[in-house]
Formats: C-alpha cells, structure tokens, sequence
C-alpha cells in the first residue's frame, strides 16, 4: 500500500459513494483499492484549528465474511503494535455500519520504485551513500518486526513477506518508511493470512523458499532486501520474465548475474554484499537483517561515505517533484468561493453506509448532483447566455476529433519514447558486459602465465637440472627417465634448451611427439591462437654451476576459456579473439544476427610479448518492449484516421451566408 499517492479533484469523493466528511475526518481523495481494503487520503480536524493529513484505511463494503473481517482486524493489530520511525504508523481503529476501518501516518513524497524509474529517466546513477542509507533503515524497520514480542514477553515471530521497492516510502524530508504488513506472517495471529501452498507477495522480490512455499523465517525478507539492494544499486531489473511461472523458477533456479556486470566500477565489497544477501540457501545468507545492516554501515566508513536524511533530502529534490498542496487548501470547509450559482436537490436520496454516526455529506455541487436541480441564474448571467447564444454540436464535435486524434499520436510518441529509454538502457548493460569480459579475458591470461612461470621456475632451479644441463642430451634423458620432474600435464609440453655460445640446441623434450617449441632466453610469456584454442609457451632461465653454461626451460600449456564463451553467449550474437595468431571465434554466429561489431583490448599486464589481443563481438539486438510495435502502429494509425474524420467534417460544415 502506498500512502503517498496523489489525490483526485475534489467532490470525486461523492462520485465513489462515500460522504466527503467522514466524522472527525475529511476525505480529500482515492488512493487505492486492494483486494481487501480501500485507501482514502483525509484530514483530522479538532478544536481551535487543529488539522492532521491521515490515511484511512478500511475493508471493502462487498467483502462482509468473518474471514475477511479477522484479516483485515490481524493486520490493523499487527501494525499498530509495531512502533518503529522507519514502520508507517497506525493511529486508530474503528468500526463504522459494518464495514471496520483504521487510520494510518500519511507519508509526503514516494515509493522507492518510483525513485528508481525517477533515476531511470534522468540516466543519473543514485549515488551510494543515498543507496545505502535507504537500504540501512529498512534493515533497521525490518529487524525490529523480526525481533517485536507481545506485551507478555513472547516473540511474535513477524515475517513481511512482501518488501518490495512499492512498499519502500521515501518522504521529501528524508525519512524512510517501510509499509504494508497486509500479507505478514506471525505466530500470534488470530486469522492466518494464507492456507498452506498459497503464494503471497511480489514474485520477484520473493525468496526462493516463498516461491517454493516452504518455511519461512527472517531470512525470507533478507534475500527480498538483497533484490531491493541490487537493483537501487544498479538501476536494471533482477528477475524478469514473460509470464509468473517463468518468473518463479527464474528465482528458483536462474544463476544470478554479478552487479559488476551490469555496471563497471561496481565495488568489489558491496557485490559480495549483495550476492551473500541474495544466496538461494537461506543458511548461506546473512542470518538477520541485522547483519546486513551492520556489513552495510562497515562498508560505507571504509568507503568514508557521508550518508544522512539531509542527503536523501535533496535527492527526493532533484528526482521526485513535491507536489503541491493546493488540492489539499482547496477541501476547506465550504461556502468560501462558491459559484454564483444557487442548486436546489429535487430529491435526499439514500445516505451511503460508509456515513457515521455525526458525518455529513459535502454540499452538492452541479456537476455531480445525481438528479434534476432548480437552477436560478442571476439578471446578468441571463442576459450573457441570451448575447451568446449556444456554440453548434457540429463544433463540439469536430472539437472532440481533432482533441483525440492528437491523444492518439500523444500516446504513439510516448510508447517510442519509453521504447528507446529501455533499448537505451539494455545498450549500456550490454557495454559494460563487454567491457566486464574484456577484463576476464585478461585474468585468464594473466592467471595462466602465473601459473606456468611457477612451474617453470620450479623445475629450472632444480640442482639436478642445474648440473644436467652442463652435460649432454643422453644424461638428460637418463635424468628424466628416473625423476618425476620432468613430466608433463594433461595438455602441456615442455623442452629444455642448453645455450652454447649463443647457439641452442634440444636436450630434452617431452612428450617426444610433441611439437618442437620455440627456444626462449630468460623470462618471457607468449601467447598463440590457432584458430581451435590460445595457447601459452613460458621460459625460464637455467643456470649451471660452471661459468659459461646456461640453458632454460619451455612450457606449452593451453589456456581454459570455457567460462569466458559462456559469459559472452549470453549477451553476444558472435565474438571472436584477434592479435594473437589465428583469429579463434568464442561464440558462433546466431541466427537472429545482431548489431554493430565492438572492439575491445584486452588489457595487459605488460608481460606479453607477442601482439595485442583484442575481443571483437556483436551485442544481441536490445528486446526492447515487445508491445512498442502494435501499440504504436494502432495508436498512429487511429490518430490518422481521427484526423482524416475531423477535416472531413471541417470540409462538409455549410459556409455562412
């Protein structure tokens, strides 16, 4: 439930059926209807000028069951006792011609999902600081209902089961709420909120275990804030999919894509963070929403983040517009500015159930009188209507064509609008994807040349081989036959050189059918592409223990790049590793086909010596919004044909005499 929506015009409370003075409140507007329950926005009023913006919350008129009635009176109970500045608040409950009702804090300003579609919009990154404190005070909201017990001491064993960004409130003052303990999970509850195997809550801020519909403890609303923190820190969507049942198993099942992934630069902390949050076994995962707040705050002094209300403050300034209270000012008590125009009801009419006991209804108004008035006109107003006279229907008319016409070509330019906003934001996720396996290709290289040079400095510092290699090819192999040394892995080949005046010559290689390897001095790395796979050839030095002989030592082994082709399978249509040889393709070409080629180094730790390599890939074609095609081409199309209607009728109006 949001309490910080906007409200309707006024008098659109006498439209819906209920009075606009309801007792001791005034209903300014709609804000929502549940499944359960309405959501009105109104003002307290008391003595000597006492006023107060509330939110009245009370059960739907149709839904008269007793097993409503519990739910609706189990939540009212649950949150009124949870008294928390980081929980919306409850004030009163009450019971009013069968329908129970209660009053809730009214929280100026947004939901954090529309912060994000805010942030969105702008193409402006919240900053961490702001992400953090957000996510901070709901922890701190969330371990308190985790932790509340009843007056007699024991534990009530509340679970949210539905923290979404919509159930986030940020007020323009800074101040984080968290609301809706309508699907909440407690021991002590009269009325259970679901039977067993019922899924409640937002599906892709679910934990696995809710979507499974097994137990639930805290940990539950740890992994749903672990979304909220993914996705207020990476301004993309977690979970997504075309239908609820795809969407489940996706949250099941689907591996869970690192944040640096989705934005370059993402600290390397804060993801580990975020992935322990968002672990599938709720063992693996932060035991309390404690502890992820506490990690969080650790995080942000290591990083010297200043984070305070004031900062969240100004962020609600630039991203949120406040609006203004004027429809608020304009619920006044009647009589002050009214028309000069006297209505006179032709009949009462039945008074809506929803009237208390002292409640009266507004003072009608002429455009929402349900039946036929008196209306006595002033000499003046008579006398204008008589000079002007009536404008023509055909007018009206021709008015009301050309008025949708560009309605329709309003909401086509809109939906292209959004369109491009999400291609947009697909292109820059794809960006720094590339950019991301750019940098893993580098680690790959550079943990394989890591791990041959260990190995061939181990075996040149061998005292065995230091004396060997003074000697000639026939004691080598002798050597090599008796020591285990010398054997090559799964993949690797190596060949020992003595350096004689600057001449080498092969002492030794091993496996013998492998191919002769080219003599290296000193330390050096190079890589080779043949087209199938990258391989790696490492030298080391051998130093003999006379002056002047010298030899080294060549390592061939391949390099692994099966997590590499994966990754860039699923953002890619093709990729293919160029400057080392052969060009090697890393993911064949898809039939759907997709954009402009990219071009990225690898970057290099310096110790390369054979060419530059570079991955050259073809993003997947942004989806879009599938939608965009037929809305836009109907829109467009009913927009010409308004048009065509309007001057048509512009053409056959008769031309005064």
């Amino acid at each position: 439930m949001l309490v910080s929506m906007g409200v309707i015009e006024p008098g659109e409370a006498s439209k819906t059926g209920l009075p606009e003075q309801f007792g001791k409140y005034s209903l300014l507007g709609h804000l929502a209807t549940g499944g359960m329950a309405e959501v009105w926005l109104a003002r307290q009023q008391g003595i000597q000028g006492f006023e107060k913006i509330v939110v009245i919350k009370r059960a739907r008129p149709e839904l008269t069951d007793p097993d409503t009635a519990r739910r609706f009176l189990d939540e009212a109970r649950l949150v009124a006792t949870l008294e928390h500045p980081n929980i919306a608040q409850v004030y009163e409950i009450g019971f009013v011609n069968g329908s129970y009702f209660f009053v809730m804090e009214y929280v100026d300003g947004a939901d954090l999902l529309r912060l994000i579609e805010a942030a969105i919009a702008r193409r402006q990154m919240i900053s961490l600081a702001d992400a953090l404190y957000i996510i901070i005070q709901v922890c701190t909201a969330l371990h308190y209902a985790h932790e509340k017990h009843d007056l007699e001491g024991r534990p009530l064993h509340i679970i949210h089961r539905d923290v979404s960004p919509s159930n986030v409130l940020i007020s323009h003052d800074g101040v984080i709420k968290v609301c809706d303990f309508g699907v909440a999970k407690a021991h002590h509850r009269k009325a259970e909120i679901t039977k067993d195997g019922v899924v409640k809550g937002k599906f892709s801020y679910m934990s696995p275990e809710q979507c499974q519909s097994r137990p639930l403890d805290p940990r539950s609303d740890v992994f749903s804030i672990g979304v909220l923190l993914y996705e207020l820190t990476t301004l993309t969507k977690l979970f997504r999919a075309k239908n609820d049942y795809a969407l489940l198993q996706q949250v099941v099942d689907a591996r869970i894509p690192p944040p640096s992934s989705r934005v370059p630069g993402y600290p390397r902390e804060l993801e580990a963070v975020v992935l322990k949050a968002l672990s599938r076994d709720p063992a693996d995962r932060y035991p309390t929403a404690q502890a992820l707040q506490l990690d969080l705050e650790e995080l942000a002094r290591e990083h010297k983040l200043a984070m305070s209300s004031v900062r969240i403050t100004n962020l609600m300034r630039t991203m949120i517009e406040k609006r203004n209270d004027a429809k608020i000012r304009a619920r006044r008590p009647h009589g002050e500015g009214l028309p000069d125009v006297e209505i006179t009801p032709s009949g009462s009419g039945d008074m809506p159930e929803f009237l208390a006991a002292g409640s009266a209804p507004s003072v009608p108004r002429a455009e929402q009188t349900p039946g036929p008035v008196s209306v006595q006109r002033t000499a003046s107003q008579i006398s204008g209507a008589a000079v002007t006279g009536a404008q023509p229907a055909p007018q009206r008319s021709a008015v009301l064509w050309l008025g949708g016409a560009v309605l329709a070509g309003l909401v086509a330019g809109a939906v292209s609008i959004a369109d491009q906003m999400m291609t947009s934001t697909e292109d820059r996720a794809v960006a720094g994807a590339l950019a991301a396996d750019a940098e893993r290709l580098a680690a790959a290289f550079d943990s394989a040349s890591r791990a041959a040079h260990a190995r061939a400095d181990g075996i040149a510092t061998t005292p065995m081989l230091r004396a060997a290699i003074e000697t000639d090819a026939a004691t080598l192999r002798d050597l090599a036959s008796s020591e285990m040394v010398f054997t090559a892995g799964k993949g690797e080949s190596l060949e020992v050189f003595q350096f004689t005046r600057g001449t080498p010559s092969s002492l030794l290689r091993i496996p013998k059918s492998a191919q002769a390897l080219q003599p290296l001095r000193g330390r050096d790395t190079r890589f080779r592409s043949d087209g199938v796979g990258v391989s790696l050839i490492a030298s080391a030095p051998i130093s003999g223990y006379r002056s002047g002989t010298a030899g080294g030592i060549v390592i061939s082994t391949s390099v692994d790049l099966t997590a590499i082709r994966r990754t860039l399978a699923e953002h890619t249509a093709w990729a293919s590793l160029t400057g080392l040889g052969s060009d090697l393709v890393l993911v064949e070409p898809s039939a759907g086909g997709g954009g402009t080629p990219v071009k990225l180094a690898v970057p290099s730790s310096g110790d390369w010596t054979a060419g530059t390599a570079t991955l050259v890939a073809t993003p997947k074609r942004p989806t879009g919004l599938s939608w965009v095609g037929p809305v836009r081409a109907a829109s467009g199309g009913l927009s010409a044909l308004l048009l065509l209607i309007f001057v048509t009728g512009l053409m056959r109006r008769p031309r005064p005499a």
